[in-house]
């Protein structure tokens, strides 16, 4: 008898054990360790990551942003803790977080290493193309008792989306040349995020396949790309600078049909590039420039 009640009681053990490696692991895999109750000293390492919690209602539990975090404006009042690219693990720690939240680049993903192996919970989202952004969202809304917000984040969104579709739906494709870059000239890609919004805005890549996804270019593939839109995504504080210089340069190229008809344009980069709460305001900023004309109808 005694013999069966050890044997048991060390199977008991094991089986212990096991469940506790498997979850680990399970945790591991989803980028962090199991929640606590509730996460209420959040640091965000992404400018999309502080516009989600924003706005599923987090405002308070938010002790660190980027310093590119700017948006919503109350978020340039949260404390910094490095750059997106170099977050800083020191004023990271300082911040006493039960939570950091990161995205899955390398960088990112070597610091939220080092944070889990000195205790700290980690959560970390793939944000990489339109729908990977519903999936931050529940993610994130999972993961701090926020589901509910989180939902009707995601459903806001997506019907927006929807509507903006439906407008666009029956008109033709418009070429479009996506600048990331002018000098030297470098561009959009088909396999990026950018593609994506150009097709759900009504439009069409000018740049056929390429090996690189932000691929730079020169004079005969812009030639060859007979682009009827050039959209160049820029910094925000100096729009209309921005605008007159990218005329002069695209002057040369008067042959384009985007140059003849005068349809190039100089976008807030913040609002297009970043993958968060805003989409459904970037992806009708891209369609304004490829069918004003729908929007005149309807402001009227």
């Amino acid at each position: 008898m005694n013999k069966w009640w050890w044997l048991l009681l060390v199977i008991s053990c094991w089986m212990v054990i096991g469940a506790t490696i498997f979850n680990s692991r399970q945790d591991q895999d989803n980028g962090g360790a199991p929640p606590p109750v509730k996460f209420d000293r959040i640091v965000s390492l992404a400018p999309n990551l502080t516009e989600i919690l924003f706005a599923i209602g987090l405002d308070d539990e938010i002790v660190g942003v980027t310093l590119d975090s700017d948006y919503p404006p109350e978020a340039t009042a949260k404390p910094k803790v490095g750059t997106f690219w170099q977050p800083n693990i020191e004023a990271v720690v300082a911040a006493r977080p039960n939570l950091v939240i990161t995205l899955g680049f390398q960088q990112q993903k070597d610091l939220a290493e080092r944070l889990r192996r000195i205790g700290y919970n980690n959560l970390t989202v793939n944000i990489e193309k339109v729908g990977d952004l519903f999936l931050a969202i529940d993610k994130i809304g999972i993961a701090t008792n926020k589901q509910q917000q989180a939902d009707e984040l995601i459903s806001l969104i997506k019907t927006k989306l929807k509507q903006l579709a439906t407008l666009v739906s029956n008109e033709a494709k418009v070429r479009v040349l996506w600048v990331v870059q002018r000098e030297p000239l470098r561009v959009a890609g088909r396999d990026t995020f950018v593609n994506e919004m150009i097709e759900l805005a009504g439009g069409e890549n000018a740049i056929g396949q390429t090996v690189h996804k932000y691929p730079p270019i020169g004079s005969e593939q812009v030639i060859a790309c007979d682009a009827d839109v050039i959209i160049e995504s820029m910094d925000s504080d100096d729009i209309k600078g921005q605008r007159d210089r990218a005329l002069q340069y695209w002057s040369k190229y008067q042959y384009l049909p985007a140059v003849a008809s005068n349809r190039v344009y100089v976008i807030d980069g913040d609002t297009v590039s970043r993958l968060g709460p805003r989409l459904h305001e970037g992806m009708e900023t891209i369609a304004r420039c490829l069918r004003p004309e729908l929007f005149k109808t309807i402001e009227k």
